[in-house]
């Protein structure tokens, strides 16, 4: 789980790749050069095709510290089917997705990212579902409590 002091976090920071959409927009919007182009390509863009959600699930891992076998039994996935989804072999789908950011703890922007990596649909707040699956993230709940969460909100679990 992500690491806090008195609720700060205190991992190390990311890469730039890991803005948001309108922090990138705001960042091209201000370029008035060809270098200046040429630098954000450089700095804020990636090869189509060049990130998976397993590389990308990986990365998050490495920055916490995370043991893959924490993960995947966190995350309530069988293990062999978990291994096959961080080493890229299978391709989850969006509830496994959001299982495994839960597991790992990762933020809500995080979860997101990985989601968007994946080709899946980001969280949506307007969503039942999807807000209670937010409001879980956001108050660090692990996926079993998100799933009592979701029953006891007459909404499907994470499977």
């Amino acid at each position: 789980m992500m690491k806090k002091e008195n609720g700060a976090d205190t991992r190390p920071s990311q890469h730039t790749d890991f803005k948001t959409t309108g922090e990138l927009l705001h960042i091209l919007t201000g370029t008035h050069s060809s270098k200046e182009l040429d630098t954000y390509i450089e700095t804020h863009t990636q090869p189509d095709g060049s990130t998976d959600f397993a590389s990308c699930f990986r990365h998050f891992l490495e920055i916490q510290g995370l043991k893959k076998s924490d993960i995947i039994r966190a995350a309530q996935l069988d293990r062999t089917y978990g291994y096959q989804i961080l080493n890229g072999t299978r391709q989850p789908g969006r509830d496994k997705i959001l299982a495994l950011c839960i597991a790992a703890g990762l933020t809500l922007r995080e979860t997101q990212r990985c989601l968007e990596t994946a080709g899946e649909g980001i969280l949506y707040a307007r969503s039942p579902r999807d807000a209670v699956i937010i409001y879980g993230i956001e108050h660090h709940m692990d996926v079993m409590r998100i799933n009592e969460l979701l029953v006891e909100k007459r909404e499907r679990i994470l499977e």
